[in-house]
């Protein structure tokens, strides 16, 4: 018997004999039987069960970081959470429900019902729009394939009043234009009546609610994401990713005296320095607290691949960019190198995948351009590397460990040109040059 098993015995035994020793007054059943729900979760569901048996069904929002039916907030700022439950009920003229109950004591009691129409809640966010403590309730209807419709509700005492409401692609809520209080962002595409455009909401403090807009890039014809983040100098900002005639692109919003979008051109309208033809998205690539936007530049080739230098740049509120760090992404094994200055437009890349299990990049260093011809001399090999003896296969020849991770190793090997012109002229230097790729980062394939 294992030493596991006989403290797992002793633990019985022991368990046993307490209760046998009137330690534990607790039937057989009781001491098997599952945790029971608090009385207020009991209480709470005879409530939505009400609702349900009326003839709705629950409905949960369909997108978002809320997409539970019920859901538990501090609406009104008391301490005490109020519930959240999310309905539909067919043949309605509003068959969209969000009902609100609130606590009291171990009871809950329905106090508002939102009604909405549409097929779905497309999302829920909850924000203090003017820092009074009392939350906002952000809804996002789904009224047909191509139209969303997002509404913001004010909460007095618990009871739900419209404040203001915007057709949208896509949503952000962050204090934009940082008075203390979350500002809602709506960002809608161009239709062939409108342009396309984002607009903020902000509520003051005696009530009032204040939009701004301002364009989105000329053809934007999707929106891949919205991330709400810093500039270089601090000032918030809200960063759209989308696609445009084949491209990505990225419009920088932020506040100044109202909405602006300050990486689109003034006379084009179109964010033409943010353009790339990966799919990427921006990200805090050096992780100083301000995001970067990537942007693309291919690679002097060794084959009929083409490969892709990336620059990230960070924007002041002015929208003056600035060079934060140059990367090469491969993006197929899951890791980026960071480039030295020397090497920006001054290296290129080949693959060399020669056995099963083994994927590898040489970088090479451009010296000198006769014509049309590259003089470059091999640097740096970085493999990854799978399979049972992958770790084997990691240490051969002159082979030393980057990452291990999972079920893949990354290895390097430095080569005569890295020696020559560097950086990565030691195994430390690759190592701490070389980073993991995270999802968010990409958008679809690249």
């Amino acid at each position: 018997m294992t030493r596991e098993h006989n403290l797992t015995a002793l633990l019985l035994l022991a368990a046993l004999a307490a209760i046998l020793a009137g330690c534990f007054r607790m039937s057989a059943d009781e001491l098997y039987s599952l945790p029971r729900a608090s009385e207020e979760y009991v209480r709470l569901q005879l409530q939505i069960d009400a609702v349900l048996n009326s003839g709705a069904e629950y409905s949960p929002p369909t997108g978002g970081a809320n997409r539970q039916s019920v859901q538990v907030k501090d609406l009104d700022g008391d301490g005490v959470d109020e519930a959240l439950a999310f309905f539909s009920v067919a043949g309605s003229e509003n068959p969209l429900r969000i009902h609100i109950f609130r606590k009291t004591g171990d009871d809950y009691q329905g106090v508002d019902v939102i009604e909405g129409g549409g097929t779905s809640v497309e999302s829920v966010r909850y924000a203090d729009m003017n820092g009074d403590g009392v939350t906002e309730i952000i809804v996002g209807w789904q009224m047909s394939t191509a139209l969303q419709h997002l509404t913001i509700y004010s909460l007095r005492d618990l009871q739900h009043v419209r404040i203001a409401g915007a057709d949208y692609t896509g949503i952000s809520v962050c204090d934009l234009n940082a008075d203390g209080g979350d500002d809602v962002i709506a960002v809608r595409l161009a239709t062939a009546e409108t342009p396309g455009e984002a607009e903020s909401f902000t509520l003051m403090s005696d009530g009032e609610v204040v939009s701004s807009v301002t364009g989105l890039s000329t053809g934007m014809e999707s929106v891949a994401r919205i991330v709400s983040g810093r500039l270089r100098g601090g000032s918030p900002a809200v960063f759209v990713d989308g696609k445009a005639g084949g491209f990505t692109i990225t419009d920088v919003l932020t506040y100044s005296d109202g909405l602006v979008n300050i990486s689109a051109d003034a006379e084009t309208g179109y964010a033409a320095a943010t353009e790339r033809a990966l799919s990427m998205y921006c990200s805090d690539i050096d992780k100083d607290g301000s995001i970067e936007v990537p942007v693309t530049t291919p690679l002097p080739a060794q084959s009929e691949t083409t490969y892709y230098e990336i620059d990230w740049y960070s924007y002041d509120a002015s929208g003056n960019r600035t060079l934060a760090q140059s990367t090469y992404h491969n993006n197929s094994d899951g890791w980026y190198i960071i480039l030295p200055g020397a090497w920006r437009s001054r290296f290129t890349v080949r693959r060399e995948d020669s056995a099963p299990g083994e994927r590898a990049l040489v970088f090479s260093y451009i010296y000198e351009r006769d014509g049309e011809e590259l003089l470059f001399d091999d640097c740096l090999k970085i493999y990854s590397l799978s399979g049972d003896n992958k770790e084997e296969r990691s240490r051969l020849s002159d082979r030393f460990v980057i990452l291990s991770e999972g079920n893949a190793i990354y290895a390097g090997q430095i080569l005569p040109g890295g020696r020559k012109y560097g950086p990565y002229d030691t195994p430390e230097d690759a190592a701490g040059n070389f980073r993991r790729i995270y999802s968010e980062w990409l958008a679809g394939s690249a």
